[in-house]
């Protein structure tokens, strides 16, 4: 079951510490001796904090310091230089104005393009019912005399 005071993370965390004092701590201390869930919480920060107590950093080399000021006195390589020399123009800081510079040119080049005139609409010729089943009948003529032909022509190479 999961508990409503393991969600307060800070409140545990300054019992932990020995930060939480009086009524709030006595308070915390009861519920640990009933809820195992926060209790194994605390136990395990008082792990990590004894843990990080009994570790000690390496000394410092005696050597250290020549060399932090040896490196900082030789000059930049040319990656750095060439670097620091195209960060502003990449940097986020002038995205706005590249934006801004890239619309204004395409605005000067829509302004400047020549306009292409429409062209005029092709007019249409008003035809009569009649010649639309005139043209008909001859497109069905036409297409009868072109199968006739195809089948004479295969019998004649058989």
């Amino acid at each position: 079951m999961k508990c409503s005071i393991l969600s307060q993370g800070e409140r545990l965390f300054a019992y932990s510490t020995g930060k939480l004092r009086g009524a709030d701590a006595e308070a915390l201390k009861q519920h640990l001796d009933i809820c195992s869930a926060c209790r194994e919480w605390v136990a395990d920060q008082r792990t990590v904090f004894k843990a990080l107590d009994a570790w000690e950093a390496p000394p410092v080399s005696a050597e250290f310091n020549r060399q932090i000021y040896t490196r900082i006195d030789q000059p930049p390589s040319w990656r750095d230089r060439l670097f620091r020399l195209l960060h502003p123009p990449l940097s986020l800081r002038g995205l706005p104005l590249a934006g801004a510079a890239c619309l204004v040119m395409a605005a000067g080049v829509a302004l400047q393009w020549p306009h292409i005139k429409p062209q005029p609409p092709v007019p249409v010729e008003v035809t009569h019912p009649e010649q639309v089943v005139h043209a008909l009948d001859i497109m069905e003529m036409l297409g009868s005399f072109d199968q006739a032909a195809r089948t004479e022509a295969a019998r004649s190479e058989l």
